[in-house]
C-alpha cells in the first residue's frame, strides 16, 4: 500500500529564500539617485512585503507541494543562483577591462576609496575568484542531503 502524501503548498523555507532574493534584486538593481533613502528604503520594505503576502496565501492554496517538490525547489533555486554567479565569474575573467579606484587610503584596520573609479585594461580576476567562490558555497547548499529534524 503506498503511502499518501500531504499536498500543503509552498513551505515558509522556500518562501523566506525567494523574498531574500527579491530584497537582494532590489538592492543591486533599485533606484537610488534621483528619489533619495527614504523612497528606497520604502519599496526595501514594502515590495518585498507584498510578495511575501502573496507566496503565503497563493503559496498554500493554489501550489499543493508536497515536501519533495519543495526540497526540489530549494535545491533548484540554489543551483541557479550559483550558476548566475559561475556566468558572472566568467564575465569578469574574459572582460577587456574594469573599474578599480585610482585613490585609497588606510582608515584603521581598512582601505576606502577617497579616488574615482578609472577603466583599466584587463579582466577582474579578483572579482572572478570571488563569485567562483560563492557559486561554489552556494552550490554545496543545493547538494547536501537535508536533515529528518529540519
Amino acid at each position: 500500500m503506498e503511502a499518501k502524501t500531504e499536498k500543503r503548498g509552498l513551505s515558509n523555507k522556500n518562501r523566506n529564500l525567494i523574498i531574500i532574493l527579491i530584497i537582494i534584486f532590489l538592492l543591486i538593481f533599485g533606484p537610488v539617485e534621483p528619489y533619495g533613502i527614504i523612497f528606497r528604503l520604502a519599496y526595501l520594505i514594502i515590495i518585498p512585503l507584498l510578495f511575501w503576502l502573496a507566496l503565503k496565501y497563493w503559496g498554500r492554496n493554489l501550489w499543493k507541494m508536497g515536501a519533495l517538490e519543495n526540497d526540489h525547489l530549494n535545491r533548484a533555486i540554489f543551483a541557479t543562483v550559483a550558476g548566475i554567479l559561475l556566468v558572472g565569474a566568467y564575465s569578469s575573467f574574459t572582460e577587456k577591462n574594469h573599474l578599480e579606484c585610482d585613490q585609497q587610503i588606510g582608515i584603521g584596520d581598512r582601505i576606502e576609496c577617497v579616488g574615482d573609479y578609472i577603466r583599466v585594461d584587463g579582466p577582474n580576476k579578483i572579482a572572478g575568484l570571488i563569485q567562483i567562490v560563492f557559486a561554489g558555497v552556494i552550490f554545496y547548499f543545493a547538494i547536501i542531503k537535508e536533515s529528518k529534524d529540519s
